[in-house]
């Protein structure tokens, strides 16, 4: 089995279908907009291939850091290993740079996705962040956790993060009404 990634300057309409029923509405934008955001050389889709078989993609922000804005394996190759695969190759290829962020949803025993969720980020050496994060979006705030995967064997400190937090937020949220709001929330609140 071998995998490869295959930038692309576009969004398929079949990749974005498949967004829209993997990840919550409220995590997500409009169509569009991910393609203007490709216009940008620091957001960068992967589409994932095993030999010929499209199992699934990812969307990353590039800086000295990666923060994943998006990963998703395909409904019909869920189980079979693919997620780690996918993020170890991404590990690799920029363990040049200082180490990858993730967003995600805070463990909550009446959805047991989400414990499995953070369970297979730990597995890969992500560490949960001592800092309270948001994800700005038009419909409301998200109160999610930070993870971080080092590749140079360090983490970073608050004041990094929150610089990292402020680029990333320039970078993917500049059409979010409230993202300077949400913005200020997570400064004060990391103090």
């Amino acid at each position: 089995m071998t995998l490869k990634f295959v930038n692309k300057n576009t969004i398929d309409e079949e990749i974005y279908s498949d967004m829209q029923q993997q990840f919550p509405p409220e995590e997500l934008k409009p169509y569009a907009e991910y393609n203007t955001l490709l216009t940008s050389g620091d957001y960068k889709p992967g589409l994932v291939f095993d030999d010929d078989n499209l199992i699934g993609y990812i969307l990353y922000l590039e800086k000295d850091f990666i923060w994943v804005d998006y990963i998703a394996v395909l409904k019909k190759f869920h189980s079979k290993g693919y997620g780690g695969k996918i993020l170890n190759a991404l590990f690799e290829k920029y363990s040049h740079l200082k180490g990858c962020y993730f967003e995600v949803e805070p463990e909550d025993e009446n959805y047991p996705q989400t414990i499995r969720r953070m369970n297979f980020y730990k597995k890969l050496g992500c560490s949960e962040l001592d800092f309270v994060y948001y994800f700005p979006n038009p419909l409301k705030k998200l109160k999610m956790k930070l993870l971080y995967k080092s590749f140079d064997g360090k983490i970073p400190d608050r004041e990094k993060i929150k610089k990292d937090v402020a680029s990333v937020f320039e970078a993917l949220h500049k059409k979010v009404e409230c993202r300077e709001e949400i913005l200020e929330l997570i400064y004060r609140e990391n103090s």
